[in-house]
């Protein structure tokens, strides 16, 4: 379960701000670029931060269950979603296509 939270800028070279967790803590990383370019692409996240901590504490229940590869393998899975009457093959993670706050993808 995630228990504490942490910003930081990332220096992986990322191009957009992303989430992941280490041990039970939420990171919410902001891209090098966007930092260095006064960017704020947070903003827009407000409405799925329920489904992204669901998310993150899942990884971290699976983490501590099967181990760190079985944990970061859950966001390489992908499923076949429909929306606007269109099939769209997007990974489990992919938030906007998410049905509930679990962040995870269902078909």
């Amino acid at each position: 379960m995630i228990n504490d939270f942490a910003l930081a800028c990332s220096i992986d070279g990322s191009v957009a701000g992303y989430f992941t967790y280490h041990k039970q803590t939420m990171l919410i990383i902001l891209a090098e670029e966007e930092a260095r370019s006064g960017i704020n692409n947070f903003k827009f996240i407000e409405p799925f931060m329920d489904a992204l901590i669901s998310h993150e504490c899942i990884h971290v229940v699976i983490n501590k269950i099967e181990g760190t590869e079985a944990s970061d393998s859950l966001d390489d899975l992908e499923v076949i979603v429909e929306h606007n009457g269109v099939k769209l093959q997007v990974t489990l993670n992919n938030i906007l296509f998410a049905k509930d706050n679990s962040g995870i993808v269902t078909p």
